[in-house]
């Protein structure tokens, strides 16, 4: 059969890229292997599927939703003052009714409970039960199969790639497509080569110390927004 021949359903391997919306896409083939932007893309959308399949397997186990994970996790692992609604919904990029929902689902399962604001009688805060807790604790080992993975590299390769993803984090918030990142990149207690030559090259104005690559955060409770 030739290339292409539709009675087997075989693609024309001798695409000459005339429809350019098709050859500009980061998924085709072509379009990756002459650019390393497009495979950089592409390996990531890799990497959702695998974090959105470990995440619903994880929650199946546990007859949660994925969201309801979040949460829980959520919840586990952050100061109390930021365990509301409207900052589950900023920090996941979701609806408010959204989380309302996987909250109101663990409330009634009994893994968590809401008490008032006192800030805001208006608003509740979240706070895990006994079992919520338990459960979270579970939970929060869900991407360990990956990290051991990340492990495995080279100790000067995983920090060329955090950084590496920093700066892509950074740069999308900037543009507004990641709402929320306390990362040091994007802080305005953050110095960046401060000192240049030296191991650890930038400095903190808040904690009045030099940071060495590996000292950077990812999500740091006093990060403030640089203007």
């Amino acid at each position: 059969m030739k290339s292409g021949d539709a009675r087997v359903g075989i693609p024309d391997r001798n695409f000459t890229g005339t429809d350019h919306t098709i050859m500009d896409s980061v998924f085709h083939p072509e379009t990756q292997h002459q650019d390393v932007g497009a495979k950089v893309v592409a390996a990531l959308e890799r990497l959702v599927h695998l974090f959105r399949h470990l995440v619903w397997n994880e929650a199946k186990a546990h007859g949660l939703s994925p969201i309801q994970v979040r949460v829980l996790i959520y919840l586990l692992v952050h100061d109390p003052s930021r365990c509301r609604v409207g900052h589950l919904a900023r920090e996941f990029q979701v609806t408010q009714p959204t989380v309302s929902d996987a909250v109101a689902a663990l409330v009634a399962k009994g893994f968590v409970t809401k008490r008032p604001f006192p800030a805001d009688q208006r608003v509740s805060l979240l706070q895990l039960t006994p079992a919520g807790r338990a459960l979270a604790e579970r939970l929060a080992g869900w991407a360990n199969a990956l990290k051991a993975h990340v492990d495995a590299l080279p100790p000067e390769r995983r920090r060329e790639l955090m950084l590496a993803l920093m700066e892509l984090i950074a740069s999308l918030q900037r543009a507004g497509l990641i709402t929320v990142a306390r990362m040091c990149l994007t802080c305005r207690f953050f110095q960046l080569d401060r000192f240049p030559a030296r191991e650890a090259p930038h400095y903190c104005l808040l904690m009045e110390r030099p940071l060495a690559i590996t000292d950077l955060r990812l999500d740091c409770p006093d990060q403030k927004p640089a203007a």
